[in-house]
């Protein structure tokens, strides 16, 4: 499996409080939830990377197989995401190890920071998710299609194996994947995303 795969360090995207007391199952945002969540925000920074490595592939249809020349995907859920497109772009994003040691961290200790951790990394990677797929779209001039990763509708999570094999994740970002097909960091994305012709 070959292609050029290509790394970007991304300066940090906005953040949606809204977002992350969603990720947290927070209904009511008090005085006192929201001093907690800026302590942990504040808290968060320093442990928090934003990386992406990701490469283009031509892609092709037939029926329900995804062709994108490094390998085949049986799915007509992610057929109907790329329709339209004759290439798209494959990536995985992180927000790194260091914020899995803090999120650790706190569940030993004071689980209610965990919970706000776990929903501010769960927010983190999503917006690095949407910057890069912004930046992709005024690079290329393209319109994109929204992500699709592994995992979701039909398309297999097994076919994580196939998207790492590709982007060398642990050499370029360092992200891991297991026998379960789950990353390390556990704050990590794949997905594919759909240039529009």
């Amino acid at each position: 499996m070959s292609c050029t795969v290509l790394t970007k360090c991304l300066d940090r995207p906005p953040v949606s409080d809204k977002e992350i007391l969603r990720y947290a199952g927070c209904k009511d945002n008090n005085d006192e939830v929201s001093s907690l969540l800026c302590d942990c925000l504040a808290e968060a920074e320093d442990h928090l990377s934003y990386r992406v490595c990701y490469c283009k592939l031509g892609v092709k249809f037939d029926r329900n197989i995804c062709d994108f020349g490094v390998f085949k995907v049986e799915s007509s859920d992610l057929a109907k995401n790329l329709s339209g497109c004759s290439e798209v772009i494959v990536f995985c994003a992180t927000v790194g190890t260091m914020f899995d040691r803090l999120i650790a961290k706190y569940e030993r200790i004071m689980p209610s920071k965990a919970v706000l951790f776990q929903a501010i990394g769960s927010e983190r990677v999503e917006a690095v998710c949407d910057s890069f797929c912004d930046q992709i779209s005024r690079e290329t001039g393209r319109r994109t299609k929204p992500r699709f990763s592994a995992g979701y509708g039909d398309l297999p999570l097994e076919l994580q194996s196939e998207i790492f094999a590709l982007l060398s994740c642990e050499k370029n970002i360092g992200v891991t994947l297991n026998d379960s097909f789950f990353m390390s960091p556990s704050k990590s994305v794949t997905a594919f995303l759909g240039l529009c012709d």
